[in-house]
C-alpha cells in the first residue's frame, strides 16, 4: 500500500462528516477540555454523550455493506419534446440483509433521490423514471450514488456506482417532400447543359472526329449522308444535395438557431431516408451523413461558432469540396441580405439548383425568387414542408 493510498482513506472519511458532525465534534472537544481543567461534571457528561453519538454514527455509516446500483435506459436517443424512460435497479448480491437507504441519481443539473427499501440476500429493487427531453443536447445520467447517513445527520457516506449514461436528444424534425422544387430536386437522371460523347440522354448527331467511340456511330444516317455520323449526348448526373447551415453566433438568436438546425436536419433526412447522396456542412466544418442516426447525433451537440469565415466564403469552399453537387441549400438567419443570396447562385453555376431557407421566428411564411434562387422565409418548423413543396407559395 502506497503512502498516497494511506493518506487518501482518512481524507475520504473527513469528507463524510457534515457541518452538524463538525459542530458536535467541536462541542465534544470543548466540553472535554472544560471537564478536565475546571472539573465540570456537566461538561464531562456532554463530552461523553457527544462522543458516543459520533461513534454510533461512524458505525452506522461505515459498518456493513450495501447493494449494487445500476442505471438502465430504454433508449439512448430521444427527440426534443419526447419523454425517455429509464430504470434504477438496486441488487443485493450477498446473503446478508441490507438496510434501507437512499440513492441519488444526477440527471443533468438535478439530483433526484430514491428511497430504497431493505433488501434480503439476492433480492432486487427497481423503479422506472421519466426523463423529459426539453432541449437538444446530451443529458448525462449518473453515476448513481448510494447515500448512507446516521440518524442525527452528523456523518454521510456517498458511494458512486457504475458509469454515467448518456441520453442524446435529437433536434425536432418534420417530414419534407423530396421533390421540392429548388430545394430537394431529384436530379436522378436529370440532364445538364454539358454535352458528352457517351451518356444515356440523346441530344443530336454530329460528324465523326478521330477518337470517337465507334459504338456511337449512327449507321442509318451515315449511309444516307455518305460520311460517319455519331450520336451526341447530354451529360446526366446523380443527385447530390449539399446543405449548408450558417452557425455564426452573430447571425442567430438561441430560439432561431434551434429552428435552423431542425429545418436543416429535416431537409437532410428527406434525402438520406431515400438513399440519396446528402452532404451537411456548417460554417466551420462537415457533419457526418453516413447514416441518419449519426448525423442527428452530431447535430445534438452542435454549437454556434464565435468567429467563422464569412458565409459567402464558406459557400465557395463547400462548392469546391463537393464538386458533384446538384442541389445547394443554405439555411441562414432572418437578416441575410438578398445581395449575398444572389451571389451564391452565381458561385454554384447554372447546373446547380440553389435554395435558401431564411429562419425568421415570429415572421410571415413566404416563398420568393431571387435570381435563380428559391427563397423560403420560415417562421416555424411546421411551415417548412409547404414552403419547399413544389409550387408552394406564401
Amino acid at each position: 500500500m502506497t503512502r498516497k493510498t494511506v493518506l487518501r482513506r482518512p481524507m475520504a472519511g473527513l469528507r463524510a462528516v457534515t457541518w452538524t458532525g463538525w459542530a458536535v465534534a467541536a462541542i465534544v472537544v470543548a466540553a472535554a477540555v472544560l471537564a478536565g481543567l475546571a472539573g465540570w461534571i456537566e461538561a464531562g457528561v456532554v463530552a461523553v454523550v457527544g462522543a458516543v453519538c459520533l461513534l454510533v454514527g461512524v458505525g452506522s455509516v461505515l459498518g456493513g455493506s450495501w447493494a449494487q446500483v445500476s442505471i438502465l435506459l430504454g433508449s439512448t436517443r430521444a427527440k426534443v419534446g419526447e419523454t425517455a424512460t429509464g430504470e434504477l435497479r438496486v441488487h443485493n448480491p450477498g446473503e446478508r440483509r441490507v438496510r434501507a437507504g437512499v440513492v441519488e441519481l444526477p440527471v443533468g443539473g438535478d439530483a433526484p433521490q430514491f428511497v430504497v427499501p431493505a433488501l434480503g440476500g439476492g433480492q432486487t429493487w427497481s423503479e422506472v423514471f421519466d426523463i423529459p427531453a426539453r432541449r437538444r443536447g446530451v443529458v448525462v445520467l449518473g453515476p448513481a450514488r448510494s447515500v448512507r447517513g446516521d440518524a442525527l445527520g452528523m456523518l454521510l457516506s456517498v458511494r458512486a456506482w457504475a458509469d454515467p449514461q448518456r441520453l442524446i436528444v435529437h433536434p425536432r424534425t418534420v417530414r419534407v417532400p423530396f421533390d421540392a422544387t429548388g430545394f430537394l430536386s431529384d436530379a436522378e437522371g436529370v440532364t445538364t447543359a454539358k454535352l458528352s460523347s457517351s451518356d444515356v440522354s440523346f441530344h443530336a448527331l454530329r460528324n465523326y472526329v478521330p477518337g470517337d467511340d465507334r459504338r456511337h456511330v449512327h449507321w442509318p444516317t451515315t449511309a444516307r449522308e455518305g460520311q460517319l455520323m455519331v450520336r451526341q449526348f447530354e451529360e446526366t448526373r446523380r443527385s447530390h444535395h449539399v446543405i449548408l447551415l450558417d452557425t455564426a453566433a452573430a447571425d442567430w438568436q438561441p430560439d432561431a438557431f434551434e429552428l435552423g438546425i431542425s429545418a436543416a436536419a429535416s431537409l437532410a433526412l428527406a434525402g438520406l431516408t431515400r438513399g440519396r447522396a446528402v452532404s451537411f456542412a456548417t460554417s466551420s466544418g462537415w457533419v457526418s451523413t453516413t447514416s441518419a442516426i449519426r448525423m442527428l447525433d452530431a447535430l445534438a451537440e452542435l454549437t454556434l461558432d464565435a468567429s467563422p469565415p464569412a458565409l459567402t466564403d464558406r459557400v465557395r469552399e463547400v462548392l469546391a469540396q463537393r464538386r458533384s453537387v446538384s442541389v445547394l441549400t443554405v439555411v441562414c438567419g432572418p437578416d441575410m441580405p438578398d445581395a449575398d443570396i444572389a451571389r451564391w447562385s452565381s458561385l454554384a453555376g447554372p447546373d446547380v439548383d440553389t435554395g435558401v431557407v431564411r429562419v425568421s421566428p415570429g415572421g410571415t411564411p413566404a416563398r420568393s425568387q431571387i435570381g435563380r434562387t428559391a427563397v423560403a422565409d420560415c417562421p416555424a418548423l411546421a411551415d417548412l414542408p409547404r414552403l419547399v413543396r413544389r409550387g408552394g407559395g406564401s
